[in-house]
């Protein structure tokens, strides 16, 4: 028995590994050019510290270098990865040091995740051992959850990039891990410990991880209607209760010691989830419906078509036993017969609910869900082949070897699931595997547009093109004017209200651009959906599209998840599911030149715009 218990959890290793060759694999994606807003300003911070001179400077918020200053993410994610880049002896205060600290973090992000893999197939089998119905089958709902997460879409991507949500993960299903354990544990008090640092963890890398005080709480609600000990209960809750606290002050000290500035930055980041902080990189989010619109990313393409329709008809599955459950009780203790499956459904409804209803929607807000919803996939699955085996197909007609039905219709479900989980992670995989769309724009323009030309881009957006072997942006010139400050500026701003300032700022540039460089759709993709505020610039796109600006496409550049010939085409996916690491990139060279009076009286034509 032991050596078979070894053997499981050396296959369960076996798979973690596989997760983890499979987030290392492209490592590199963006050639060195930080191309991942988020993760470029954690590295910005990340290079800033520097360890305090005295006691006296650690405490004081304003003049400290290890103050990051920046608190839209948790401070543990940044020092943890500033300790580990001065441990593989990189000078953190050279600037040339950014890309190799970037995959340093990659790294760390890809540990993480794959540590997230053994997490969930452990959390899978205390769960399944748990149940009568699937106890015999505990190992086979642990694989198979942990199968799963291997080849989920959105969990390869983001161990790509080091934006903390790896992180965050990894403690959220450590934390429900340890309140698991903690229900009928012997050793009660060590789990509650462990949830408790856990969860201090689980702040400290990101504020959104605050609704798993829910599930501590439901453990320890559980622990005493088992072992009616409440005073054992409270003293466990107090104790974890303290070390959550005494974590998230060590990993995070100024929070409390730079307080006002990190209320701020964090009800900052709650406005503009909420949408009353109205900031250009969320308003592709207009018009979107919450729930639905996160609910049809993750089965697209977070998640896979069969693992996505599995994991939510679990979820429904469930809901549904344990609502039958307390309605045949006529009570709600009903509740009590599903024990520690409540822990990881509090945390799913809990969160889910408040991160659904938000504005802001990026996938990655949904990812502390996709571990604990494979759990539900994977024990909904193993409990339809269960069905399966003992369902009698002697009744349907036609049916003449009954003995192959069953076998025939269990592998089939899991062919299915595993299958195309399995394909749409490594069509994404796939991605990292050609030249991001920006190098090979920039390539393009080295190579087709002479030096000295005139190039524009769009604010909000990067300029190309990038550095490229021996070629460098200084080679040519980037269209200027002056904007409202009186200051020289680059780029369009066309995330600016249309007024006639804009139009004519923007006529202006265009008159004196050769070439329009757009690495990314972003801008194009969420302007046309406020279109009464955007009038003047919807119709620039209109114009630039058909050719009447004066500029052509001369070169576009795309990169979907493909894998064995077939192309996934992403497109209409979430924003942040390509803009980073497989934008649509297109560039627009003038071949035939108006004046800006011209092109000012094309884009204003019957608009009625304020003057400014």
């Amino acid at each position: 028995m032991k050596s078979l218990f070894r053997w499981r959890v050396l296959i369960l290793g076996a798979l973690a590994l596989v997760g983890l060759l499979l987030r290392l694999y492209g490592l590199n994606w963006d050639a060195g050019n930080n191309f991942h807003p988020d993760e470029r300003q954690i590295m910005f911070v990340v290079t800033a510290l520097a360890w305090p001179k005295s006691w006296a400077q650690f405490l004081d918020p304003v003049h400290s270098p290890l103050n990051p200053h920046f608190f839209a993410y948790g401070s543990f994610p940044i020092y943890l990865i500033a300790l580990i880049g001065h441990l593989c002896g990189l000078h953190l205060h050279d600037s040339t040091v950014l890309p190799a600290l970037t995959l340093v973090g990659r790294a760390v992000s890809a540990l993480f995740d794959s540590g997230t893999i053994v997490l969930t197939g452990c959390l899978a089998l205390v769960l399944a051992r748990r149940t009568k119905s699937l106890a015999r089958w505990a190992w086979m709902v642990a694989y198979l959850a942990a199968i799963l997460l291997v080849f989920t879409p959105l969990d390869i991507q983001l161990a790509h990039f080091y934006t903390v949500d790896t992180l965050l993960v990894f403690f959220v299903v450590l934390t429900l891990l340890a309140c698991v354990k903690y229900i009928d544990s012997e050793h009660a008090v060590w789990w509650l410990i462990l949830a408790g640092i856990a969860y201090g963890l689980a702040l400290a890398t990101k504020f959104s991880a605050a609704p798993l005080a829910v599930p501590v709480l439901v453990a320890c609600y559980l622990r005493w209607r088992q072992h009616h000990d409440l005073w054992d209960v409270s003293t466990a809750l107090l104790l974890a209760a303290m070390l959550t606290l005494i974590v998230f002050a060590i990993t995070q000290p100024y929070a409390l010691l730079d307080m006002s500035n990190y209320v701020q930055q964090v009800s900052e980041q709650g406005a503009l989830a909420r949408g009353s902080l109205d900031l250009p990189y969320v308003r592709q989010f207009v018009g979107t419906t919450p729930f639905v619109y996160e609910a049809q990313n993750m089965v697209l393409w977070g998640m896979g078509v069969t693992l996505g329709c599995t994991a939510l008809a679990a979820l429904l599955w469930f809901l549904v036993r344990i609502v039958r459950s307390v309605i045949l009780t006529k009570h709600i203790r009903g509740l009590e017969s599903w024990g520690p499956w409540l822990v990881v459904l509090s945390w799913i409804l809990v969160y889910g609910a408040i991160t659904g209803s938000f504005f802001v929607k990026f996938m990655r807000y949904m990812l502390p869900l996709y571990p604990p919803l494979i759990i539900l996939g994977a024990a909904a699955l193993v409990t339809c082949m269960q069905h399966l085996r003992r369902t009698d197909f002697a009744s349907v007609r036609y049916l003449t070897r009954i003995d192959w039905v069953a076998p025939i219709l269990r592998a089939a479900l899991l062919i299915v699931v595993i299958g195309g989980t399995i394909f749409q992670g490594l069509a994404l995989l796939n991605v990292y595997s050609q030249p991001n769309t920006r190098i090979q724009a920039s390539r393009w323009i080295y190579q087709n547009v002479p030096a000295g030309s005139v190039l524009t881009y769009e604010q909000w957006d990067d300029a190309l093109p990038y550095p490229i072997g021996q070629h460098n942006p200084s080679e040519y010139v980037q269209a200027t004017y002056t904007d409202a400050n009186g200051q020289p500026t680059t780029g369009m701003d066309l995330y600016d209200p249309d007024t006639l300032r804009k139009a004519q700022q923007l006529s202006q540039l265009l008159s004196t651009a050769d070439v329009i460089a757009m690495p990314t759709d972003r801008l194009d993709k969420s302007i046309p959906r406020s279109p009464q505020r955007y009038p003047m610039t919807l119709r620039y796109y209109q114009l630039l599209y058909s050719g009447q600006l004066g500029f052509r496409l001369a070169a576009q550049f795309e990169v979907h998840p493909n894998l064995l010939g077939i192309t996934l085409d992403d497109s209409n996916a979430d924003e942040s599911y390509s803009v980073f690491d497989h934008p649509h990139a297109r560039i627009f060279v003038r071949d035939h030149h108006y004046s800006a009076q011209e092109l000012d009286q094309m884009l204003i034509q019957g608009l009625h715009l304020p003057p400014d």
